[in-house]
């Protein structure tokens, strides 16, 4: 989420989840975090949301999948050395400003630099590009000064930049053979579900492989424990068909999630002209 959020110490279940299924996941504390002080906090703001903020997500993967020396790994026996994983094994996930961050990583950042995205609830288009402004957050005028700020002058207020910066208008920039997942609640307030069934007709119109699942019922995010698990399934199994990983046998437990709301709204394996993968 975000942009100002902090990743901290502690249990987080869909990290646990993926590292118990073979990934190992980094989380970045980018520029405009919290926790760091006012001026880091500014560094994130006017505009550099879609620049500096996603560059320093990008640079962090670049550096995990390095070859480069640290001596904190040589300091810290808990830090195992690096790489930390394979350049080209690449996913980028995340949920609401998240979910924005993994549609830009895949669309606009070092496109080929990710294999797959994985988007939660997330915007597709943002500022003067953005249709779905006046429903995000009850249409809060509070909210909506903050996002201004956030924004900066020239998207919150000139459609043609804002476009620039919003990955509905990027699609083309995919790398060949990459997907896209997108997961949403139905009755999103904070971020729309237009957003998601925007990006699925421009990723449909552009033969870019991936899915649409949508949840009745849920809002920005899934709250109820079988959408949770069932969500959980398949970005489970979204990831391990991208990477050739085999899926975990879940048994009995597929029960748990058996009385989920969601809905398969569109899902493609391959699509023309992007059939490797």
């Amino acid at each position: 989420g975000g942009p100002q959020a902090r990743d901290s110490w502690g249990y987080n279940p869909l990290c646990q989840f993926l590292c118990s299924r073979g990934f190992r996941v980094l989380q970045v504390n980018y520029r405009g975090s919290t926790g760091f002080g006012a001026r880091f906090l500014r560094l994130g703001m006017n505009g550099e949301f879609y620049k500096s903020v996603q560059t320093d997500i990008a640079d962090a993967a670049k550096y995990a999948t390095s070859n480069s020396d640290t001596e904190s790994a040589d300091d810290n026996a808990d830090i195992p050395p690096l790489p930390w994983g394979d350049s080209d094994q690449l996913a980028i996930l995340g949920g609401s400003f998240g979910g924005y961050s993994a549609l830009w990583g895949i669309t606009s950042t070092n496109p080929g630099l990710y294999k797959c995205a994985v988007a939660i609830c997330p915007i597709s288009s943002v500022g003067a590009a953005n249709d779905q402004s006046k429903k995000a957050f009850g249409g809060s005028p509070l909210i909506a000064k903050y996002w201004q700020r956030v924004f900066g002058k020239d998207v919150s207020k000139k459609k043609r930049v804002a476009m620039k910066a919003s990955p509905m208008y990027q699609i083309d920039k995919v790398g060949k053979g990459s997907t896209i997942a997108l997961y949403h609640g139905e009755n999103d307030r904070r971020a729309p579900i237009e957003h998601s069934y925007n990006m699925m007709k421009e990723l449909k119109r552009c033969g870019i492989a991936g899915e649409l699942v949508t949840f009745t019922g849920e809002g920005h995010g899934m709250s109820k424990e079988a959408n949770v698990l069932y969500m959980y399934y398949r970005i489970e199994e979204f990831l391990c068909k991208k990477f050739g990983m085999g899926l975990f046998d879940a048994g009995e437990d597929t029960k748990k999630f058996e009385q989920n709301t969601a809905k398969v709204k569109w899902s493609a394996e391959y699509a023309e002209g992007n059939t490797d993968i």
